[in-house]
């Protein structure tokens, strides 16, 4: 386009043919570039004498002209070798011709290949039906398409990672998950997307991520600020930062920064803290214990207060039952950073479907086999099991030594084992 001679796009960029090449361009890129088919335009005296000596040989007169566009690309080439109709016609009007076909399939394919891959993340957790619910729902809203392929590509991903962890999490197998959260926002957030923001009302993963929880929990798309919380709420994941907290004793986070050394004066003095997830963000991206040591963890806060007690040298975080937000945060920390997170709880269904959360979160388990449970019931009597029956992956037999034996055995009936452990 640049090669073409100066002369010739003066000649062609008169005001009287600024009409002309308007349909011209049209025509041409609503039929991929290629100079065929005809187009009629008004020419006042100027247009039609400047088209006549681009054709040389051809008298065009002022009114409705009918131009053959091939006709015309043969003009300009005998006019230039560098001169065709798709060139001239860009450089008269401007910008680089779009061909509109190929824009429309392209966007076509790109919007299916959004859809399959919104498909594949959400598939987990999901019926069929439900999938396909949500996917559809995105779709017809256009929040992928609207925001640009490589926004919607960022967002799909964000919503897979913020998904999966929380499908890793069972939080759809546990009816209490709603009261007893085990992701603070910003935390699933920096997970799934890299910043503590990613999940904020209106960014596009978090509208996929709420759309997504609306299909699952079989309502409608929130219509406030109050019914988007109550969302992530029942996915168990908090969106207040300072109600729960994390049971912790003897952490000595390493480094000379005031929070690390804080920690390690409250464990000489003995002292249990209790962390939220505003300290926890506010100290951000910290090491709670020495990578390759091992930090024991517990289902119930009498376990950690007789470890306080005792002043057991080991490291213990104490889920408090069912865990806040910070507890969990924390484990998952002491876990990505390298550090054995050993983990005890209740041997009962609650206790075993927070068991599994632990453990499928990368911990190991604590004296929590069926040999374990079956010494503990042996030194009964215990009420017996209530509630759903929870599979052991950590250890198959538990679960059938459980259901032959029938008893609930919490984690006080074998403290003096536990601090055994942590004293030795």
């Amino acid at each position: 386009m640049d090669d073409i001679p100066e002369r010739l796009l003066s000649y062609l960029s008169a005001a009287s043919l600024t009409g002309f090449w308007a349909v011209v361009r049209k025509r041409l890129e609503s039929n991929r570039l290629s100079a065929i088919g005809v187009v009629t335009v008004e020419l006042d005296a100027n247009g039609a004498e400047r088209l006549s000596g681009l054709f040389a040989a051809k008298d065009i007169r002022p009114g409705p002209v009918r131009v053959k566009l091939d006709a015309l690309d043969m003009a300009l080439r005998r006019s230039s070798p560098q001169a065709n109709l798709a060139d001239v016609t860009a450089a008269v009007t401007g910008s680089p011709l779009v061909d509109r076909r190929q824009a429309r399939e392209d966007r076509t394919t790109s919007t299916a290949q959004l859809m399959t891959a919104l498909e594949q993340a959400a598939s987990a957790v999901f019926t069929p039906v439900q999938a396909q619910a949500f996917v559809e729902g995105v779709r017809r809203s256009g929040v992928l398409t609207k925001a640009g392929a490589m926004a919607a590509v960022q967002a799909i991903g964000g919503f897979k990672i913020g998904w999966g962890e929380l499908a890793r999490a069972l939080v759809f197998h546990d009816p209490e998950i709603g009261s007893n959260p085990v992701f603070g926002l910003g935390e699933l957030a920096t997970t799934a997307t890299g910043t503590a923001h990613g999940f904020d009302e209106g960014e596009l993963a978090a509208r996929l991520m709420v759309r997504a929880l609306a299909v699952k929990f079989d309502e409608p798309l929130p219509a406030s600020g109050e019914d988007t919380r109550r969302l992530w709420e029942r996915a168990g994941v908090a969106t207040d930062d300072v109600s729960g907290t994390a049971m912790t004793w003897g952490l000595r986070p390493p480094g000379s920064d005031r929070w690390a050394v804080m920690m390690r004066e409250r464990a000489d003095l003995g002292l249990v803290t209790h962390l939220t997830v505003q300290e926890l963000r506010t100290v951000g991206d910290t090491t709670f214990a020495v990578p390759g040591s091992v930090v024991f963890a517990c289902e119930n806060p009498q376990i950690l207060s007789a470890a306080a007690r005792s002043a057991v040298g080991a490291p213990l975080v104490c889920l408090s039952g069912q865990g806040a937000a910070a507890g969990w945060q924390v484990l998952r920390s002491l876990i990505r950073s390298g550090i054995t997170v050993r983990y005890h709880g209740d041997f009962d269904w609650p206790g075993i479907l927070i068991a599994s959360r632990v453990l499928s979160a990368g911990a190991e388990p604590w004296r929590m086999g069926a040999g374990d449970y079956a010494a503990a019931a042996s030194t009964g009597p215990f009420g017996p099991l209530d509630g759903v029956r929870r599979e052991t992956q950590w250890d198959e037999q538990l679960s059938w030594v459980m259901v032959r034996t029938n008893a609930a055995v919490h984690e006080e009936a074998v403290v003096n084992i536990l601090l055994g452990d942590l004293l030795a």
